[in-house]
């Protein structure tokens, strides 16, 4: 019997692991992971099996591991050496090599944080203004390089999930691990949408682009979710049991937005800005050290002082702005990254991997949750007799 030859490069990360877990139980495929470093592999070393240690950046080291391949999954991630110039390295050797199907992870965040409305489709925009070194803007320059390649003849499909959940998910294990410190919290009402994927859905689609039909293979991005309306409530609803909390944090959505505005504003440097700090009590201070700058800033005080009291108060006013009033920080503790994804309001429909692939998610979310629960009880002791001192040891 003809076997296929899968390589799974980034095989020790949380995708990667569960797509060679899968992958090694089917008699009908010789599966080679291969890993960058040792240190994340010990879910794939209980299998016994062989684990091709390999910097994807050396090409003669690339060009062995691929020798043979008839399937390749990319499962890699890092910074630009190993998503841009790596996959560059990958996509040439997988070409040279004649690799049959060539299978690349993307992001739903090349559609923007948050992506426009008409992201609930493929065919809505990306988001072309990320800067190169985010990691929405070094997946979109990925899905352009797979595009191309596909276009040369390699034959691709690129799959574009959202938060991964599932059994192992770190993911869900921040979302417990804020909701029992209070960092996180539900953004309004919850009912916003929540995008997320199944572990094993994902791989499962992984898998089905093997042998999806070489019309569907065009690098054509397709959306993998879990298929359903999932809200952040629900989710929230089903961690819950694992937190030792009643009640959940709530944000309030006007404020929280107000403060990413301000933290993602860039104040450039005003004429206002330098004179209040030149007034200001420590930079006076400093100046009058020089005799000269010492009498000059006796005779700017009397000058003023001789105004009168409420005309120097506004020219105060009118450098260093209105006394600030402190006020109490309604946000202090936040986790900020993982709040601000209830603000994106798009729900990113699978119906085109659905229609072109016949692929329709095996793991339903209330199945999804429940599985993670189970497997989180077991791995952090959950509900055990250490878990009174466990639990506040990963809360410290």
């Amino acid at each position: 019997m003809s076997r296929n030859r899968l390589v799974v490069l980034g095989a020790s990360g949380f995708v990667g692991t569960t797509l060679t877990e899968r992958m090694i139980r089917r008699a009908d495929w010789d599966v080679v992971p291969v890993i960058h470093s040792a240190g994340s592999a010990w879910r794939l070393a209980r299998h016994g099996r062989h684990l091709a240690q390999v910097d994807i950046a050396d090409r003669r080291a690339l060009r062995e591991v691929l020798r043979g391949a008839t399937h390749v999954v990319n499962c890699t991630r890092g910074g630009r050496d190993v998503m841009i110039d790596s996959l560059s390295n990958v996509l040439s050797e997988c070409k040279d090599v004649g690799v049959r199907r060539f299978v690349h992870l993307s992001s739903v965040l090349v559609y923007g944080d948050p992506p426009a409305a008409a992201a609930e489709s493929e065919s809505g925009p990306v988001d072309a203004t990320q800067p190169e070194d985010t990691y929405g803007g070094m997946k979109l320059e990925q899905d352009q390089m797979v595009a191309a390649a596909s276009r040369q003849g390699l034959s691709s499909i690129i799959l574009c999930p959202p938060n991964i959940t599932g059994p192992f998910s770190m993911y869900l294990c921040g979302m417990v691990d804020g909701l029992r410190k209070g960092s996180f919290g539900l953004v309004g009402d919850g009912e916003g949408p929540c995008n997320i994927v199944d572990v094993r859905t994902l791989a499962a689609a992984i898998e089905s682009a093997f042998i999806a039909p070489d019309h569907v293979a065009d690098a054509t991005r397709m959306f993998v979710t879990d298929g359903s309306d999932t809200r952040w409530k629900d989710v929230v609803d089903e961690l819950l049991p694992l937190t030792g909390v009643e009640s959940v944090r709530r944000i309030d959505k006007t404020v929280l937005m107000r403060r990413i505005r301000d933290q993602q504003a860039k104040r450039p440097a005003t004429l206002r800005g330098a004179l209040k700090h030149l007034i200001s009590s420590d930079v006076r201070e400093a100046l009058r050290q020089d005799p000269l700058l010492e009498r000059v800033d006796r005779f700017a005080r009397r000058s003023v002082a001789m105004l009168g009291s409420k005309l120097e108060g506004q020219i105060r006013r009118s450098i260093e702005g209105t006394t600030p009033v402190q006020l109490v920080d309604m946000l202090a503790g936040l986790q900020f990254g993982m709040c601000a994804q209830q603000l994106r309001t798009v729900r990113h429909r699978d119906d085109l991997i659905r229609k072109r692939m016949g692929f329709a998610p095996p793991i339903d979310f209330r199945t999804s949750m429940e599985d993670f629960r189970r497997w989180y009880r077991s791995m952090y002791g959950h509900g055990g007799p250490e878990w009174f001192l466990a639990s506040r040891l990963y809360s410290a």
